[in-house]
């Protein structure tokens, strides 16, 4: 009987290890994003990603996924916003064309609009972006946002501390 018990104990611990390393894979879905020493947007960058890389998946946490950059090494954290199970693949005519990126999602990989996306509604619907386009060029660094919301009071949530 101990050694049925024993070879039981055994095979689960096996097949614990094989679903603790059987790792699963994201791709990034923008253009660029970073990864991050913290599950917060206000957290050191360590690296950049780009659309269609794949990255491990170490785990989660309140809308950030822990994640390893296959290229560098590098672990930390990305916005889970970014990131989609899907396998982008770029190549017209690939065997796995159910799974090519549409053109609605390589639009939307830039922010939401491209130059060609922005182009057709303008002239379909005679709108103006150039406010749109302008505010796009802001920018504020993480040190002077932090100092900030220091300042106020304020803190940053769901998504961790900063």
């Amino acid at each position: 009987m101990k050694e049925k018990a024993s070879i039981v104990a055994f095979l689960l611990l096996v097949f614990s290890a094989g679903v603790v390393f059987a790792q699963s894979e994201m791709s990034v879905t923008v253009q660029q994003t970073q990864v991050r020493d913290r599950p917060s947007f206000l957290a050191k960058s360590l690296a950049t990603v780009s659309y269609g890389d794949r990255l491990a998946v170490l785990g989660s946490q309140s809308g950030w996924v822990h994640v390893k950059v296959p290229k560098s090494g590098t672990d930390g954290w990305v916005s889970a916003s970014a990131l989609t199970e899907k396998k982008i693949v770029f190549e017209a005519g690939a065997s796995n064309v159910d799974k090519n990126a549409s053109s609605s999602e390589v639009a939307l990989a830039g922010r939401g609009f491209n130059k060609e996306v922005e182009a057709q509604y303008k002239s379909a619907n005679d709108l103006n972006y150039t406010w749109v386009d302008k505010m796009q060029t802001f920018g504020v660094p993480t040190k002077d946002l932090v100092a900030f919301m220091d300042a106020a009071g304020l803190k940053f949530g769901n998504g961790g501390d900063r």
